[in-house]
């Protein structure tokens, strides 16, 4: 059902919101349950304390926008655009994130657990503070993302190119890097417990100075 929407409506039962495009506007405490949202454009406004259970997001952007403290439980989320936005402080629960587009944006501070990260491109994007359960990032393309002072726990990299990315004091802890490049890339700090490095040189990163190997 094609959802109508006005800036009274908060919740969203499997509907379709479809070809909205909002500038300096206010889009905050919406709650999704399933149903869809696609072909939806942001820019300089705000999306906060959104709540999202079993929703689809496709073609997703947000530009300039303030989209923090979320909360996201098996949603899945294709052709996700997010430039010069805050996404901080979020819960994202069982979602999968399939060619993610992202630069010069935050998810500081917010916790991923149970969930699959597909052939995203980020750049300049920060995830300072985050907490990782059982996820996985597969043929993931990063310049200088940022993860200093993350927990990764039983959490897969495979594929990935990581390049100039930074896990200064970030935590891995019975994880695994398979065929993954890190040129460049900074684990300072960091601390390694039962993690794996399958076909994949971690003498490629540039600074490995003081690491923890447990």
């Amino acid at each position: 059902m094609e959802a109508n929407l006005n800036q009274d409506r908060t919740i969203f039962i499997q509907e379709t919101v479809s070809g909205i495009s909002l500038t300096q506007a206010d889009f905050s405490n919406r709650h999704f349950i399933g149903g869809t949202v696609q072909s939806f454009t942001m820019r300089e406004g705000r999306c906060r304390y959104l709540h999202a259970q079993g929703a689809r997001f496709q073609n997703f952007s947000i530009d300039h926008v303030l989209g923090d403290q979320g909360h996201y439980q098996d949603c899945t989320w294709s052709g996700l655009e997010v430039r010069d936005s805050f996404l901080t402080g979020s819960h994202f629960s069982g979602c999968t994130f399939e060619a993610t587009k992202g630069a010069l944006s935050s998810f500081g501070l917010s916790v991923f657990s149970d969930c699959k990260l597909r052939e995203s491109r980020l750049s300049e994007v920060s995830f300072s503070g985050t907490r990782w359960q059982n996820c996985r990032f597969e043929q993931e393309d990063y310049f200088f993302v940022r993860f200093p002072s993350a927990v990764f726990l039983e959490t897969k990299f495979v594929g990935c190119r990581l390049q100039k990315a930074i896990f200064r004091a970030a935590t891995f802890i019975r994880c695994s890097f398979e065929k993954c490049t890190l040129s460049e890339s900074v684990f300072h700090k960091a601390r390694l417990i039962d993690t794996q490095w399958i076909d994949t040189d971690i003498k490629q990163a540039a600074n490995l100075d003081m690491i923890r190997y447990e």
